[in-house]
């Protein structure tokens, strides 16, 4: 198969599910996937239980779309697969743990975290990663990893699993834009076709700002069809070779379109014009330029689509895909931040 057929079907896989997502997430029935009873209450005999959402869901089916397509391309560089998994989990222990802790830094809340710092950290903690792995492949004599490759296919694979893990906060509310009505006529022009309307006394767009119902400017879902979109691009640039462009055009979009973005979002970010997260994404605009300046550019380095493909095809893999969406599941798809009372009956027709 041809790189360029092989972005094709994706393409056609991916794009038709992302347009129905945008416009049925935002309803009220896609925030909740199920409720557990926890504990009795004492008084009235209801129970109190636990909210599974979607956000957990589909910000863990993202993720792990990012993490298979940072498989496939390092599989098709010829990695082997004890590397990409070691990569892999260095880089997104890491990133978990700062996405948290920079949220609540900059935020002051618990119960949130911050895609924008994981990409960060993300970014900054890749090349010892790769040291590291080079210092081991050569006690092993493995092939070295070229630093700028890796970093391709990294800034490709966040930004395509984005691009699906953005599809969350349609389902919880978050991350959104400003409503229509305070943009300037010539932007509101512009939106109003696209508008999202999200629904449910639960979302976070209804209890933080009270904008329940109200056509606010669809932030989140520009961000994903964008993601997909470049992140297609770049990952076509990357197998034919192309790993300081590929790296480039994905990092570059990823953070730009952070600055550019927030600017249209009304969701709290911190205090200031310019957030916190605005100027992280900054100061990684000029690391990744500077990287891809003076960090090589992987000329010896080749692609195969096909040992890329066949590298997501084995039980190793497939395992470690599995655990990997069900720890981020437990992790995000527990809320926080609702509650349900539940009650049980007997069905007496039934009987």
């Amino acid at each position: 198969m041809s790189n360029s057929m092989f972005i094709l079907i994706l393409s056609l896989a991916l794009i038709p599910p992302l347009f129905w997502a945008y416009t049925a997430l935002p309803r009220e029935e896609w925030q909740i996937i199920a409720a557990v009873p926890a504990r009795k209450g004492a008084m009235d005999g209801c129970w109190h239980g636990i909210n599974i959402t979607y956000y957990g869901a589909l910000l863990a089916s993202g993720t792990l779309f990012g993490v298979m397509a940072f498989f496939l391309l390092l599989g098709a560089l010829g990695v082997p697969r004890w590397g990409t998994i070691g990569l892999v989990l260095g880089v997104m222990g890491c990133s978990v743990a700062a996405a948290k802790l920079l949220a609540m830094a900059v935020e002051k809340k618990r119960n949130t975290f911050t895609v924008a710092g994981a990409a960060i950290i993300g970014l900054v903690s890749m090349p010892p990663a790769v040291a590291a792995y080079n210092t081991l492949a050569l006690r092993l004599d493995s092939p070295q990893l070229s630093l700028i490759p890796v970093m391709g296919a990294l800034a490709v694979a966040y930004l395509l699993g984005e691009g699906v893990g953005r599809l969350a906060c349609l389902s919880f509310g978050c991350c959104y834009g400003k409503p229509l009505s305070e943009l300037g006529p010539k932007a509101r022009r512009i939106f109003a076709p696209f508008a999202a309307t999200f629904h449910g006394s639960t979302k976070k767009i209804a209890y933080a700002s009270g904008l329940a119902g109200v056509k606010v400017v669809p932030i989140q879902a520009l961000t994903s069809l964008l993601s997909v979109s470049i992140g297609l691009v770049a990952m076509y640039l990357f197998l034919e070779g192309y790993f300081s462009a590929a790296f480039l055009l994905a990092s570059l979009f990823a953070l730009g379109w952070r600055i550019l973005s927030e600017y249209f979002r009304a969701d709290y970010r911190g205090e200031g014009n310019f957030s916190a997260y605005q100027r992280m994404a900054l100061a990684g605009i000029g690391y990744c330029t500077l990287l891809a300046l003076y960090g090589g550019n992987g000329a010896g380095s080749r692609t195969n689509l096909g040992a890329g493909l066949a590298s997501l095809w084995n039980p190793t893999a497939l395992l470690f895909f599995q655990a990997l969406w069900l720890l981020l599941f437990i992790y995000t798809g527990f809320s926080t931040v609702t509650g349900a009372m539940l009650a049980f009956h007997v069905r007496g027709e039934k009987i």
